[in-house]
């Protein structure tokens, strides 16, 4: 690594590696790549850079200001990239002011460029032909977490590179209809369902339906390594006549190596048997197991391990020409690199849904109050989000509750979400005034003083402790968030009425107002995010109605079961938070 946090290095100038198409338009895969760095470094510019092997550098995943905004391309040796690309090497710089040889340089200078980490971004051949990095415009000491994230973001990036690079090859041997034209089509094929995979059990459930369809294999099985390479484990077995189901077991690959499937992880070479005769005088324990028909066992092998094996088998005898065999390693290839990919993918969702479940924390259980809570993420996207709720026993006897959606449902606006809800709760603990109004207004402000600007909608709520009458006084204030109910002891359904405010982050100055109801024993005051009521192409007036009937329908309100009342099917296009406060007594 070539670091230069705190003292001067002379750095290396670029060298053009191989040509790379000189595509200048974002793309899709490379801006979520940037986004993750942007959140998890906490820095305002990521990018990744990508050479066109003629000395520039294009921008397919760009966040925050600078000079890529406005062209499609600029000289390599304008940028502090060159020296990632050059060397090979990541470049970690806390200061580039500070280093003669980086702080003229027209991007840095133009783009204001401080601080700035750099990890390599490598093709199929492990040649650097990009960078991923973090900038930051105030200078910074890298930390260790820092530099391992970008680290393992960086080789999940080169993971994508390779990916399209293979199905670019693809396309290209399409193109070659004299050579092997029916291959080169299933080769496209292949790649191009891989690629599109988010999850280790979409690559799983793809490679089985890719055999089948386009291979001609009867059946297929597939295995994966464990975490200590010791085990193969059968996490897809192949429905084989004759074959009892223990031999899916796990097999050791220290002394199982009777066994096909652990010499081909062991040997990270493929096996073929044209027909059963060949697979017993290989293997004899083999002998009567799977019938007469050909059988291949494949490596999944990625950069660093093998990971596991594809197994494929025919109903009859077949021969393994080269051609084949090259469609078939072809598969094995990319069925490896999805799941490497998906593996690295779930690894950074873990670690999202890791800290959103932490912001989620467990509600308060203040005296005479039920408070339940729900949270379910969209389909789409990082499956995490800005919706949430909070409650918070306030010093004066009372609780305070609230509801929020932050602008999206990604990890983007998970972030934004943690930052935001600090910002409430630590408003809410020192409000001595007990208004909902004047702490939203409070909260805005900090979010836009402090630079957070998010943009996101609140209902805030104040249940003061029961009067002499057993009932409880509510005060709320709404800063552009859809109107909560209640549901009353005796099964009526009332909306909230009230004047709703701007969303938080648009017009901080702006005055906010009060609204106040009162709980009895026996009712249920129900917050909830947007994602509960809106439908696609329905007026949101439709879905307040729906939520009124089945509120009224419900013997007994929780937020699970008002969701699950609410949803059309299993899936849901938005986040949706729902939070339930019931007054006991009755």
């Amino acid at each position: 690594m070539t670091d230069v946090q705190t003292g001067a290095r002379t750095l290396s100038p670029a060298t053009d590696p191989p040509a790379r198409p000189a595509d200048a338009s974002p793309d899709p895969a490379f801006e979520r790549f940037a986004r993750l760095v942007a959140v998890t470094l906490d820095v305002p510019v990521a990018l990744v850079s990508m050479s066109t092997g003629d000395g520039c550098l294009t921008f397919p995943g760009a966040v925050g200001s600078g000079p890529w905004e406005h062209t499609a391309s600029m000289p390599t040796t304008d940028t502090l990239c060159q020296h990632v690309i050059g060397t090979a090497e990541p470049l970690v710089v806390a200061d580039a002011r500070e280093q003669p040889d980086l702080r003229d340089l027209p991007a840095a200078r133009d783009a204001d460029v401080v601080a700035y980490a750099g990890y390599p971004v490598r093709d199929t051949e492990g040649r650097t032909v990009g960078s991923l990095c973090a900038i930051d415009h105030e200078p910074r000491d890298w930390t260790e977490r820092d530099l391992q994230a970008l680290a393992d973001l960086a080789d999940a990036c080169s993971v994508q590179v390779r990916l399209q690079e293979e199905t670019r090859r693809a396309r290209t041997a399409e193109e070659d209809a004299n050579r092997r034209h029916r291959h080169a089509s299933i080769q496209l094929a292949l790649a191009e369902a891989l690629s599109a995979t988010t999850t280790v059990d979409d690559v799983l459930d793809t490679a089985q339906q890719l055999a089948a369809e386009k291979i001609g294999a009867a059946r297929s099985g597939i295995a994966l390594t464990d975490g200590r390479g010791r085990l193969l484990e059968w996490v897809r077995a192949a429905d084989v006549p004759d074959m009892p189901r223990s031999m899916w077991s796990a097999d050791d690959l220290h002394t199982d190596d009777q066994w096909p499937s652990v010499q081909c992880v062991r040997r990270r070479e493929a096996l073929y048997f044209a027909d059963a005769d060949e697979l017993t005088a290989s293997f004899p324990r083999m002998d009567g197991l799977g019938g007469p028909g050909a059988l291949v066992l494949l490596p999944l092998v990625t950069r660093d391990a093998v990971i596991g094996v594809l197994m494929l088998r025919w109903l009859e005898p077949r021969p393994f020409d080269a051609v084949i065999r090259a469609l078939l390693t072809t598969m094995a290839g990319y069925t490896a690199l999805a799941l490497e990919r998906a593996r690295l993918l779930q690894h950074r969702h873990d670690v999202a849904h890791v800290l959103q479940t932490a912001m989620l924390t467990e509600l308060p259980d203040p005296a005479g109050l039920a408070l339940d809570g729900a949270y379910i993420p969209a389909v789409t996207g990082d499956q995490v989000g800005g919706d949430w709720y909070d409650a918070l026993i306030l010093k004066c006897g009372g609780t305070a509750v609230l509801i929020g959606d932050v602008t999206g449902h990604d990890i983007d606006a998970a972030a934004l979400m943690g930052q935001l809800r600090l910002l409430l709760r630590g408003s809410l603990w020192s409000d001595e005034a007990q208004s909902p109004a004047g702490t939203l207004q409070l909260v805005d402000e900090a979010n836009i003083g402090t630079g957070i600007e998010a943009t996101a909608s609140v209902l805030l709520a104040y249940v003061e402790p029961p009067g002499e009458d057993g009932f409880r006084k509510v005060r709320w204030s709404s800063a552009g968030h859809p109107p909560a109910f209640v549901r009353r002891a005796d099964g009526r359904v009332e909306r909230l009425i009230g004047v709703h405010g701007l969303i938080l982050g648009v017009a901080p100055d702006l005055p906010r107002r009060n609204h106040e109801t009162r709980l009895g024993p026996g009712d249920t005051l129900v917050l909830y995010t947007d994602g509960l009521v809106e439908r696609r192409g329905e007026r949101l007036q439709v879905g307040l109605d729906r939520l009124a009937e089945r509120l009224a329908d419900l013997d007994h309100v929780t937020p699970r079961a008002l969701v699950d009342a609410m949803s059309v099917g299993d899936l849901h296009e938005d986040d949706v938070a729902v939070l339930t406060v019931h007054v006991e007594g009755l």
